[in-house]
Formats: C-alpha cells, structure tokens, sequence
C-alpha cells in the first residue's frame, strides 16, 4: 500500500480500514470539518497538496493508512525481491524513512545497512543512487557508521561509483565518502585503503565542480587525520594549482585542505619553498569572504617559520590589511585568523615596531561582539538563532558553524568560550606588540 502523507510504500494490510478509525475518532471530536480521505471513495486530493515528486505506480487516491514498525520489517524483507518492481518500491519507502530518527534506528537494529550495500552493484541506475543516499542518511549515526564501516568492500564499491559511473551517481558516491569521513573513526579505517587518497586526487583534477568542492571536503578529513599520506601522494601541488580556479568555493575548499597539510612539517617546508606566504596576499582583497577566512587561516601555519616571516618583512602592506581584517566584529572567525598571523608576525622586531608606530591604536580599538549579538556561525542576519542551531527547518548550507578545537564536545558549538578565546587572543596581542627586547 501506499502512504500519500509520507510518499511511501508500505506494504501492510491492516485489519480495519484506517479511515474508519479517523473518520470515528473526527466525530467524537465533534470536528465541523471531516478530512475528505475518510470517505469511501477516497477524493481526488487538490493539485497543491500532491507531492511534487510521485512513487512510481501508485494512485494515490487509492491508498490505504496503514503505517508501523511491522510495515518496516516487510520493507526490509522485500529489498532483495525478485520482483523488480517491488524491490525499487521498497528502496524508495527506505530512503523516505531513514530520514526519521526513529525509524531509521529501528532499520539499523534490523541491519538494513547490509541488505543494501549488497546492492551497491545493481544493474539499475536508480537504485544504485538511492543506496547511496540511504548511506548518506545513516551514515549520520553512530550506530550506522559501525555497521557501515564493518563492512570493508563499501570502500572498493564507493571508489568504483567515484571513477566510473555517471556523474549524477558519482555526485551522491562522493557525499557518502564524505560523511563518513568526517568522523575520526571511520576515517581511520578509510585511510587503510591502498589507494583512496591517490584516486580522489587524480578525479580532483577532471570533474564537476560540485563534485570536486565534495572530494576536497573528504581530502581535508584525511589531511586533519593524516597530513603524511597526502603530501607523499603530491596533494600539495594539487591544492596549489586550485587556487587559480574560477569558483570560490573550490579555491576556498583548497586552501582548507592545504591549512591540514601545512600543520606537518613537511608542508611547512613545501610552504616555504613555494613562497604561499607571499602568494596569498591577493587573496586577502577577495570579494567573496569564504577565500578571506581560507586564506587567513592558511596563513596562520604558513607564518610560523623565520624564512616566511622574513618574506613578509618585503610588504609593510600585509600588517595594514590584517589590522583592517580584525576589525570585522560580525565575523569572529576571521578576527580570530587575522589576529594569529599577527601574533605570528609579531615575532620579527621590525613588522613588531612597524605596528607599535603606526597601528598600536587600531589594534587596541578592535571590537568583539558580545553573546547576545553572535549565534556561533560567520554569519549574521536577521534570522538570528534559527540560522545556526535550527537545522531542521533551516538551510545553513553556507553557513560555516563555529566548532571546538578540543574537548569531549569537539563539534558543539560554544559562543561563550570562543568569545573568550578572542578576548584572551587580543590581550596576548598587544602584549606582544608592546614587547621589548631582552637588551633594552
């Protein structure tokens, strides 16, 4: 049968007809209005309320209510059908329901998760991408990953999707990578594959946009795990040559990636040798704020070395545009950034007394934003505290949520302590602005 409410299959036969039971439970209620689906036959439903995407074979106007845990068992049962039919409708109710909490549990603990990765390989286009969008959603629990990642030929049949099939199925492979490559678990066992990282850098190169801005996500969890398994698959070079791209996102997303690699001290090395220091400074003046915020913090690890810092001695103009770039109050993140590389800066005494002479009050003027005007996210609108923490009602796609560095809530988000940890920044700042020489 067929739920229209939920657009799913579900096939169950209940022992009472469902509307008999809403059309009894409206009387007692004594409701002046009676829900048109009660009556037998059911009525046409008005154009509006249809769903915009239909099940395949189905009438909607005929379709029973029946709906439960029992409906969900038989679902599970009927993946490996050998009606085809059947099969793709018990796919489609699966990808409706994983995206309900509880039910998405209950078809964990009936181990759905390996039903379907068995059919990763279909011959049919369809299915192969509605698995990978099952994954997608389950992938989101803990319990799902496990199940998932028990499984080590997911890795082979996801890297097979990414190189050869088509690119709408390629697009949905890539994001299933990259949710579960954001946990630090699952990322470790991915990383053991043999080649996972090479062939996400040869696509890198020859792609969509779009799936290429989702591999440079996947790539920046393994820099974030392991930096060394990257730089020995030249992913360095890689990132270098992205950033001459026409989309900001994927310049942004590169830079991202290489921040991981440069965290290594071999990638400190490369970024000296390749002057990155030097070569972000026109990045600094990007109209989009996503490259700024890359950028910048990019630069807090291509700053660290002497030879870096004696490259930016060259430009007297670099600390002059950092100083403006802290005084961004609606955007903490890049304060945060902007004051790093200062302090990393500060290290040479000439930039220290260039900023002592002509910006020590600018520095001293920069504003944060208090809690009350932050919602944990770079940016800020009207929508206040919906933007960042309602998630399901909110499109935050390209919103970047603040996170912890640390701690056992590393991906919360904490507006107080990040505030404090600007606070403290400034004040370290300007100590070491006004910082004297052991000889005076």
């Amino acid at each position: 049968m067929f739920c229209p409410h939920k657009n799913s299959y579900l096939q169950l036969v209940c022992a009472m007809n469902p509307r008999v039971i809403n059309k009894a439970v409206d009387q007692a209620m004594e409701k002046s209005e009676f829900d048109p689906h009660c009556d037998q036959p059911a009525a046409q439903r008005p154009t509006s309320m249809q769903p915009s995407l239909y099940a395949p074979h189905v009438d909607i106007t005929r379709a029973r209510m029946g709906f439960g845990r029992v409906g969900l068992r038989i679902i599970n049962r009927e993946l490996h059908s050998e009606d085809d039919l059947v099969q793709l409708q018990a796919i489609h109710t699966v990808l409706d329901q994983v995206q309900i909490s509880e039910s998405a549990l209950f078809l964990i603990d009936l181990h759905v998760v390996y039903r379907i990765i068995d059919l990763m390989e279909h011959r049919n286009p369809i299915i192969r991408e509605k698995i990978c969008l099952i994954l997608t959603h389950l992938a989101t629990y803990y319990q799902g990953r496990k199940q998932i990642m028990s499984r080590a030929i997911i890795i082979d049949n996801l890297l097979w999707l990414i190189l050869r099939d088509r690119k709408e199925i390629r697009f949905v492979a890539a994001t299933t990578l990259k949710t579960l490559a954001r946990d630090r678990c699952s990322c470790e066992i991915i990383m053991k594959h043999e080649k996972i990282v090479e062939d996400l850098l040869k696509v890198v190169k020859n792609e969509h946009s779009g799936i290429v801005l989702i591999h440079l996500q996947t790539l920046t969890c393994f820099g974030e795990w392991d930096p060394a398994r990257l730089l020995k698959a030249n992913a360095f070079q890689i990132m270098l040559t992205l950033f001459t791209d026409r989309d900001t996102k994927i310049i942004s997303a590169a830079m991202d990636c290489m921040t991981q690699l440069c965290k290594d001290d071999i990638g400190k090395i490369l970024a000296d040798e390749y002057d990155i220091t030097f070569f972000l400074r026109p990045y600094l003046m990007s109209t989009s704020v996503e490259v700024i915020i890359s950028a910048i913090n990019l630069m807090a690890y291509t700053t660290l070395t002497t030879r870096s810092k004696w490259r930016a001695k060259e430009c007297m103009r670099l600390p002059k545009r950092l100083v403006d770039l802290c005084h961004t109050p609606n955007k903490p993140v890049l304060q945060l950034g902007a004051m790093q590389v200062l302090m990393n800066l500060c290290d040479m005494p000439d930039i220290r007394n260039h900023i002592k002479m002509n910006m020590d009050k600018n520095v001293k003027a920069i504003k944060i934003r208090d809690h009350e005007d932050w919602d944990g996210t770079t940016e800020t609108s009207s929508y206040g505290l919906e933007t960042g923490h309602n998630y399901r009602t909110m499109s935050i796609e390209q919103v970047e949520t603040i996170k912890s560095d640390f701690g056992d809530n590393a991906l919360a988000v904490n507006v107080h302590s990040y505030l404090k940890r600007l606070h403290e920044l400034k004040a370290r700042l300007i100590f070491a602005i006004h910082k004297k020489s052991y000889r005076h």
